[in-house]
């Protein structure tokens, strides 16, 4: 039942996974190896009706209605064989180390903690969604995996049901040192962007927006109602937690346990897989602001808030960029990581860097391409025509009228690419 994290510790014992830091980023250097295997499984989860390229041209209550309606259809939380127990006995498969077997990650303190169930006295289960402010232990919601985490038992006391923020008075995660010898500072991590997620996950789930909810509804989930400073607040304000989510995006912690979460319950958290799908339903909350850049960048952000975000900038062969030019916004960047740091957004934002084109112009609109892997992404389509060449001039994929994404798994080798007008060489290396 559990085979994505048997190949998932194979391939990474391949590379001493007993390096591997837990808070890595996806697109850091230590994460790609990671999720290059969970990329499978998330682009499997979203098909037909849901795929991402009709995901990515919705916004607010439509596109919050649409992943509803995935979440509502794929997981199996009301059916029988799940309740609240039934979770002390996964957490060592869903929130697995992958340094100790029989260990899982406690969230907030990223320790790594034996999973045998000692009835409470190490460790219990934290709704992140606090019971007293409309999550009940009786019903879905309440034992919902991808919202209910193991957590270390003095962790859980301290945080109680106090809401999530900056302010005084609120809970910051960042109060609580992350414990773990394999965490490296350096990569930025912290639990923040977990616990927006698992606050956006809820939301989306359990909760109703513009008349949009599926049979997993519960009213109590209702998050523009549960912000502020009101005894059954869950964050401070919108624009913290989207703060928090963008300035701290999925860690390896995260997509590996994502992918057990599916094993387990049947759906994912859309939040971890494309986390700018938060701010395309949000948006009318907030103050918002578009996003370009001739390059890859993960997670791939097309619009932020006035507080930006952290990002990975990748240029087609892996590497990173090692000058980047910035517009509308105050920025650091580390070319060692890729990492850029957006911070008070005052316009529109660009992101280029003259390295490596890979642009393709077109009527005065820009087609992306970027290449992971032997994966070929091609995005920001419009209605175009794309094919794929060998030299010879055989044609090893099509597809007419894509509006968003196309992507395709070539071998390795020389191809041509076509999309509209534009034709552009390109080279698969793995």
């Amino acid at each position: 039942m559990r085979r994505t994290f048997i190949l998932l510790c194979s391939f990474l014992s391949f590379t001493a996974y007993s390096q591997i830091d837990m808070q890595a980023h996806v697109a850091s250097d230590e994460g790609k190896a990671a999720y290059n295997t969970y990329i499978s499984k998330q682009q499997g989860y979203y098909s037909g009706n849901y795929a991402y390229q009709y995901l990515a041209e919705q916004e607010g209550s439509t596109l919050f209605g649409t992943l509803n309606e995935l979440m509502g259809s794929t997981c199996k939380t009301n059916q029988s064989g799940f309740d609240y127990g039934a979770l002390r006995y996964e957490y060592v498969s869903v929130d697995r180390d992958l340094n100790k077997s029989g260990n899982f990650i406690a969230f907030y303190s990223g320790s790594s903690a034996s999973a045998t169930w000692d009835s409470g006295k190490t460790w219990n289960r934290e709704h992140v969604w606090p019971q007293s402010n409309g999550v009940s232990s009786s019903k879905p919601m309440g034992y919902d995996m991808n919202s209910v985490r193991p957590t270390l038992t003095k962790d859980n006391s301290s945080r109680q049901n106090t809401a999530y923020g900056e302010g005084s008075g609120y809970y910051n995660p960042d109060e609580l040192k992350i414990s773990n010898p394999n965490y490296k500072a350096i990569n930025n991590g912290t639990y923040k962007g977990d616990c927006a997620r698992i606050i956006l996950y809820d939301y989306l789930v359990y909760g109703e927006m513009g008349g949009k909810k599926n049979v997993l509804y519960n009213d109590a989930a209702q998050l523009l109602d549960k912000l502020g400073t009101s005894s059954q607040s869950v964050f401070e304000s919108v624009e913290i937690l989207l703060k928090w989510h963008m300035q701290d995006p999925p860690s390896l912690t995260e997509i590996v346990r994502n992918d057990g979460g599916e094993e387990y319950q049947g759906n994912r958290n859309p939040f971890i897989d494309y986390p700018e799908l938060a701010i395309q339903i949000l948006q009318d909350e907030v103050k918002t602001y578009t996003v370009s850049t001739n390059i890859q960048m993960q997670p791939a952000y097309r619009m932020t808030t006035a507080d930006g975000f952290v990002a990975y900038l990748n240029k087609s062969d892996g590497s990173h960029p090692q000058t980047i030019e910035v517009t509308g916004a105050t920025y650091n960047y580390n070319a060692q990581l890729g990492r850029i740091t957006l911070s008070r957004i005052s316009n529109d934002v660009t992101i280029t860097t003259s390295e490596e084109v890979t642009a393709l112009e077109n009527a005065g609109e820009s087609i992306h391409y970027h290449i992971t892997g032997n994966r070929l992404c091609v995005d920001n389509l419009n209605n175009a025509d794309v094919a794929i060449y060998t030299l010879s001039g055989a044609v090893v994929s099509s597809a007419s009228a894509v509006n968003g994404e196309y992507n395709v798994v070539l071998s390795a080798g020389a191809y041509i690419l076509r999309a509209g007008a534009i034709a552009k060489k390109i080279l698969i290396v793995e």
